[in-house]
């Protein structure tokens, strides 16, 4: 029985993976994507406010395959992209205590909110000279579309639409105090852009194709980027802060319906972030490979890192079940 339900699920969750691919293509192509271009002389960016390099581009993120690359050179990024997106994301649902649309809304808004929202964002501020008229609402609609459709199928799809058990529903998670939250979510903050700046500078910046890409400069040490940052371009501290926020605001639907130990919920956000990183793997044809692979590796520690403390502050403590003490 054990073998059979494993095969089942395996097979499932395989569904899913499938499922998340079918999505995706229907809202790059409800969403007008294909139409749009990119910028035909992509303008370099001013050395002066592109001194640190932003994480993942507009044509770096699974959301925006507007020109779709020669399949021999995108099939295995592809599978790896969609095989470590869909096995993550049947993992949280196989594992929440939530049920029906509720769950189905709560995978919504992790999905369009990391997958889409937090990284055009950073788009909008880095790479406006390099997209085209129209690109950046076509990449928020299709990743609307994608996510809208891909939840609730995925809930569906892996039997967690029906209501729970009552030892599954009985299990409400703590509340926290107000100050205890808002320490929690300063530190958070605080990580954020420390670890955004520092993955930036000792990861990506090091590349000399991505300095040339941005027309950044080479700073001679990390100190001297954030001070460097901090005279010539200072409005990307309050841009790593709003992202932060919204990291944050992304992600605890998703450690909330887990209702797991601290350490889960600490291994559940960093895979759920990293997986996305993934995406940089495919080809495209606005971001340099060399560009684009720099990324994979600064965004890859980036989400690791931050998604366990992520996870770990942000996981409610779980009321006991047994009262004894």
């Amino acid at each position: 029985m054990q073998l059979k339900k494993a095969l089942i699920t395996g097979f499932r969750v395989v569904v899913v993976c499938m499922l998340f691919v079918v999505c995706m293509a229907v809202g790059v192509s409800l969403s007008g994507l294909t139409r749009v271009r990119p910028q035909a002389q992509p303008a370099r960016q001013n050395a002066q406010t592109s001194s640190q390099t932003a994480p993942a581009g507009p044509v770096s993120s699974p959301s925006a395959p507007e020109t779709p690359p020669a399949p021999a050179n995108s099939f295995l990024p592809l599978l790896v992209f969609c095989l470590s997106v869909g096995i993550v994301l049947s993992y949280l649902i196989l594992r929440s205590a939530w049920h029906g649309w509720v769950l189905a809304g709560a995978m919504f808004v992790g999905i369009y909110g990391i997958m889409t929202v937090v990284t055009q964002i950073e788009s909008a501020a880095f790479l406006s000279g390099k997209l085209g008229p129209g690109m950046l609402r076509a990449i928020f609609l299709q990743g609307a579309i994608g996510a809208a459709l891909f939840a609730p199928l995925a809930v569906v799809v892996l039997g967690k639409w029906r209501t729970g058990t009552a030892a599954e529903e009985s299990s409400e998670p703590a509340r926290r105090g107000a100050a205890s939250a808002a320490w929690r979510i300063v530190l958070l903050v605080i990580a954020f852009v420390f670890l955004y700046m520092f993955f930036g500078y000792f990861v990506a910046w090091r590349n000399p194709e991505l300095r040339a890409y941005y027309g950044g400069r080479d700073w001679p040490s990390f100190f001297a980027a954030l001070k460097g940052n901090w005279e010539v371009a200072r409005w990307i501290y309050p841009l790593a802060c709003l992202r932060a926020l919204l990291y944050i605001a992304f992600v605890y639907p998703l450690i909330r319906m887990l209702r797991a130990a601290h350490w889960e919920s600490a291994l559940a956000a960093a895979a759920f972030l990293a997986c996305w990183t993934t995406g940089l793997l495919l080809p495209n044809s606005l971001m340099p490979a060399s560009v684009a692979r720099s990324h994979f590796w600064e965004t890859l520690s980036f989400s690791l890192i931050f998604g366990a403390l992520l996870g770990w502050l942000i996981s409610p403590p779980l009321k006991s079940r047994n009262p004894k003490t």
